[in-house]
């Protein structure tokens, strides 16, 4: 029998995460799914540490990190089976429940697919799956919620969280900018996996929350305090300083560019706008934030261009 799926997993010095994804993946049957590591021009042991413990793997070196997007690419542009499973490196799968959710595209309609993910210990849910704010921005349903059975129900979502999605391969050609790239190169990392979930809505796919355990992952960065950006002013200046807070800010803009209908952003004007203050007053306590906005203002033509 053919093998369906793919596992891919994208690392960057991710050696000390490493080893209970790799055991986890160990115990799939080879006949089962393909296991694919792309290495993001580590400098520490995650290369061998894949060859020793999970020799089964496909292993992709390159010499440079080309993020979550660039990496992944390389991965999907070489994918045989009909669907595939993007993994964290700190993700430890549930191998059953990742099976489950296969049945799911018996619907020919489904373009991705996710199941619930949890935190490391517990029944603390950090995804299952991802819907629009009135910012038209992505947020983790359920996240940092003890799973009390609220999310019992099958249920449509804006996207598959990128630590831990499944995707119908010809989904993932149907929506590319091009024929190699599936997740947005320009975006490099965060909001990526919201951008593409938006656009195979866009083109007619859908994308379905299943209520069973795909895993568990070792989230670092946790919400907390106001907003998620912590009480303290320290905790916001920290935050301010973080590139993530500048690439998100910057993907967040840039997937608005490309994927909202003139509806939406008059719908939800109010709301962009008022987000959109905010980050110009915090670049007011943290300047180095305003060459965000020049990048945002230099990549927009290729935004409108990715649109059309």
């Amino acid at each position: 029998m053919a093998v369906k799926l793919t596992i891919q997993i994208v690392g960057w010095n991710s050696a000390d995460v490493l080893p209970e994804t790799l055991a986890a993946l160990s115990t799939i049957p080879r006949d089962e799914a393909y296991i694919r590591y792309i290495d993001n021009g580590s400098k520490d042991i995650s290369v061998r540490l894949v060859q020793e413990k999970l020799p089964q793997a496909k292993v992709i070196k390159l010499t440079d990190n080309k993020g979550f997007s660039g990496a992944h690419n390389i991965g999907l542009t070489s994918c045989v089976t009909p669907y595939v499973l993007t993994c964290d490196p700190d993700l430890v799968i549930n191998w059953d429940g990742v099976n489950k959710l296969l049945s799911v595209f018996d619907n020919p309609e489904v373009g991705a697919t996710q199941g619930k993910l949890y935190r490391a210990k517990g029944k603390i849910i950090d995804s299952v799956g991802i819907v629009q704010t009135l910012t038209l921005n992505g947020k983790e349903r359920g996240g940092n919620e003890k799973d009390e059975d609220q999310f019992a129900e099958e249920a449509p979502l804006l996207a598959v969280t990128g630590a831990c999605g499944l995707y119908r391969v010809e989904a993932l050609r149907d929506v590319a900018h091009s024929e190699t790239e599936f997740f947005d190169e320009d975006f490099f990392a965060y909001k990526e996996d919201i951008d593409l979930g938006w656009r195979l809505n866009k083109a007619g796919w859908k994308v379905v929350y299943r209520p069973v355990l795909m895993g568990r992952h070792k989230r670092t960065l946790g919400r907390r305090g106001v907003l998620g950006w912590g009480l303290s002013l320290e905790g916001v200046y920290r935050r301010l300083k973080s590139s993530r807070t500048r690439l998100s800010l910057r993907n967040w803009v840039w997937m608005i560019v490309k994927n909202a209908s003139l509806k939406q952003e008059l719908a939800h004007e109010i709301f962009i706008d008022l987000r959109l203050a905010t980050f110009v007053l915090f670049s007011l306590v943290y300047w180095p934030l305003f060459s965000v906005w020049l990048e945002i203002l230099r990549g927009l033509p290729r935004m409108w261009d990715k649109r059309l």
